[in-house]
């Protein structure tokens, strides 16, 4: 599922409901069948792969970085998530590798490698639900082509939800639901958004970029 709509639409404010951040104060959001206020939020949380705008990045190493809650790192895993993230080829070339420190908050990283470091973190997870909230948004065109096509082929089998400007990361989801100040104006996939000439259609036309 894509969550689009114009800035300060609610975009963000739905994803941090449905991780539990914020309480549910009208209607009900379902985790299967249960209501999410009956579950415990930390367990909720562990079940999830989630990149925000503003992950955070530790004073650690590369490897423990993308690897944060496995006591022994799974070195198969890493490559394979750091490959998903495109980010392998430039830890390899680095002398200490994965071993390379990081500064605090990801000082000495690009914005770019920042973002691929979050979401290779969330693939090496390996979670049955990811949430992705403008996670390409610092990437260049080459680069964000490559990581999406990478992560269609890990999406299957997972529940995912998507927050993003850009049509290429969200044209292929199997539901697109169009936000307006905080209200589902529109559902459905591309084509049949897209044929309806609304709210997403002008998102669309304007720029092909959604939001911006």
């Amino acid at each position: 599922t894509a969550i689009v709509g114009a800035s300060g639409s609610g975009k963000t404010t739905l994803i941090r409901l449905m991780l539990g951040y914020y309480p549910v104060l009208e209607g009900q959001i379902n985790i299967g069948n249960t209501d999410i206020n009956k579950l415990n939020k930390k367990w909720w949380r562990r079940q999830c792969g989630v990149v925000m705008q503003e992950g955070v990045i530790f004073s650690e190493s590369i490897a423990r970085n993308i690897a944060v809650d496995d006591g022994d790192i799974d070195k198969e895993r890493l490559l394979k998530a750091a490959e998903i993230a495109c980010i392998k080829d430039y830890v390899m070339a680095l002398p200490l590798k994965f071993n390379t420190k990081i500064g605090r908050d990801g000082v000495g990283l690009s914005q770019g490698q920042k973002q691929r470091i979050l979401i290779a973190r969330a693939v090496y997870k390996n979670p049955d639900y990811i949430f992705l909230d403008e996670a390409t948004n610092s990437l260049d065109a080459n680069n964000e082509r490559s990581i999406v096509e990478n992560l269609d082929k890990f999406y299957k089998g997972k529940t995912v939800v998507i927050v993003a400007h850009r049509l290429s990361t969200v044209k292929n989801a199997d539901q697109i639901v169009v936000i307006d100040h905080g209200k589902v104006v529109e559902e459905g996939n591309h084509e049949s958004l897209t044929a309806k000439r609304g709210a997403y259609y002008n998102l669309v036309k304007n720029q092909l970029e959604l939001g911006n």
